[in-house]
């Protein structure tokens, strides 16, 4: 098996290495370098970086603590997605970087994260949301303090030591090894850099030949316009440019999504 290794304070190989494994390729995970300083969730370090710089900075940092040609970094982020402020978005990257040659491949999964904050008047309401959560760790805030990591039953008893006039309220701690649904999301992530390694341009062999463009202006059914729906895919490769373009099966669009026929 081909060995990398993964840069992560908080347990990310265990999540990642069982999908890796597949396609021969051993993660080695290296704690060695404090990732929080580059960013923390929960607010005491701002992340300066785009997710894809950071987790791009994270491979190298691997690669040169390990001494390794391939280095992998992750790289996680909330917010955005369909409905901000109402949906709690994950979004994951994963980055494979090799030094020589170079190559750089971003693995990517987003969606919806059921992870969210919890507020309480009586501790059976407070005991369902945390079951409702199960594995989940959380952070509780309280004036200029901060603690974090804390388990149900630690919540809970902070729980019976606070202030009742005041409704309780947590939120989910969401570093890797302590958020269950964040999980899942690392090994999507995992998954589509397994896809992106396995996917092969046909012309040069070099790695990541998967769709990099959806293009637009399927034909409208109705008048014959090119509507805002998707009509092909173009692939192309990183390292030699060559290019493969599919159309869609569908032959026409839907009027509905005709500037002409829908204004």
């Amino acid at each position: 098996m081909k060995t990398v290794y993964l840069l992560s304070k908080h347990q990310k190989a265990k999540f990642i290495a069982p999908i890796l494994a597949d396609i021969s390729i051993d993660v080695v995970e290296i704690d060695s370098f404090d990732t929080d300083k580059l960013g923390t969730f929960s607010g005491e370090v701002e992340r300066t970086m785009t997710p894809s710089e950071c987790a791009l900075y994270k491979a190298k940092k691997a690669c040169q603590k390990s001494g390794s040609n391939i280095g992998i970094g992750s790289e996680g982020s909330f917010g955005g997605g369909p409905a901000p402020g109402f949906i709690n978005w994950d979004q994951e990257i994963l980055c494979f970087y090799q030094r020589t040659p170079e190559v750089v491949v971003y693995a990517h999964a987003e969606g919806p994260c059921s992870a969210n904050n919890v507020k309480a008047d009586s501790r059976e309401d407070l005991l369902a949301a945390l079951t409702e959560q199960g594995g989940q760790f959380w952070i509780y805030r309280e004036q200029d303090k901060i603690q974090k990591e804390l388990s149900q039953d630690q919540v809970l008893d902070l729980f019976e030591k606070h202030n009742s006039e005041s409704t309780f309220e947590i939120e989910p701690d969401l570093r890797a090894h302590l958020c269950p649904p964040r999980q899942k999301m690392i090994q999507k992530a995992a998954q589509d850099l397994v896809s992106r390694l396995e996917s092969l341009c046909p012309k040069c062999g070099a790695v990541n030949f998967v769709v990099k463009e959806a293009k637009p202006g399927l034909t409208c059914g109705l008048c014959g316009l090119p509507t805002k729906q998707i009509k092909g895919y173009l692939s192309k490769c990183d390292q030699c440019n060559y290019e493969e373009y599919k159309n869609v099966d569908s032959r026409a669009g839907d009027p509905t999504y005709c500037d002409y026929c829908n204004p």
